[in-house]
């Protein structure tokens, strides 16, 4: 990856995180952190990257919830929904979402339904987002 798509990349992921942490500063009264680029070991005992996450505990349980952030100009595609099914199953006790400028294909639509991973778009409005 060249060096600006690679600084495109993470100026996305820190975007991600600071609407995430606004959101959740709103709705936890600060009591909620929102981390960017960390690294956590799985079950499996494999580091994985992650773009962004918070964690909380409610009645005792730590809950994560993990966002795979992609700053792609083509439509999500199954394979990368998949990928990160994986990661979520892997690290386990934690929520999926993804984001993306553009858009998903259907299959990554259909398998991200069906596995509850939370599908986003992170994008200035276009005049069709004002119809209706």
């Amino acid at each position: 990856m060249d060096a600006n798509l690679y600084n495109e990349a993470v100026e996305y992921e820190r975007l991600t995180k600071a609407i995430y942490q606004e959101i959740l500063d709103i709705e936890s009264h600060g009591t909620i952190s929102v981390e960017h680029n960390l690294s956590i070991r799985a079950r499996s005992g494999v580091e994985h990257q992650i773009d962004v996450c918070w964690e909380f505990k409610q009645a005792g349980v730590k809950q994560r919830v993990l966002i795979e952030c992609k700053n792609y100009s083509s439509n999500v595609t199954l394979e990368k929904a998949r990928n990160f099914s994986s990661v979520i199953d892997d690290i386990g006790n934690c929520a999926g979402v993804m984001v993306t400028r553009v858009g998903y294909q259907s299959g990554a639509a259909e398998f991200s339904k069906h596995y509850g991973i939370s599908l986003k778009l992170l994008r200035p409005p276009t005049p069709e987002d004002w119809k209706d």
